[in-house]
């Protein structure tokens, strides 16, 4: 009678064992799937010649890049403007100069400001269908 309860037991334990290990690999695969599946690519932000780049979030939109540049102020917006067209909008408060510009797919507002010898220049890009 004892061979047959520890026979049970280990019968029992593997069988658990062996729904762990495949519960384990179809979380793995699911997972790998999930990556694969993932069509998500970066957004790509154009950045003036030598810009300190301090923070940068361009995996998904909304897409973000923050950097300093000793450019001035008229060769950032010469800079957007050869690679976004011509500014919809634009505004100046409390120093901050604020360009609207707009693409098939895409809103970009690009905010200019003056930070010492330097100058700020942050950049979202947004899909307008996420607006």
């Amino acid at each position: 009678m004892q061979s047959l309860r520890f026979k049970a037991k280990t019968t029992m334990l593997a069988g658990l064992l062996g729904l762990t290990t495949l519960s384990t690999g179809a979380v793995a695969m699911a997972a790998d799937e999930n990556v694969e599946g993932n069509t998500a690519k970066k957004v790509d932000i154009p950045v003036v010649a030598g810009a300190r780049i301090f923070a940068q979030f361009d995996d998904k939109t909304p897409a973000v890049i923050n950097y300093f540049t000793s450019a001035t102020e008229q060769a950032v917006i010469n800079f957007y403007q050869e690679n976004y067209g011509e500014a919809i909008a634009q505004e100046r408060k409390r120093g901050r100069l604020t360009l609207n510009y707009s693409t098939i797919q895409q809103q970009i507002r690009v905010v200019i400001s003056q930070q010492n010898n330097l100058r700020q220049v942050d950049v979202i890009v947004d899909n307008k269908t996420d607006l």
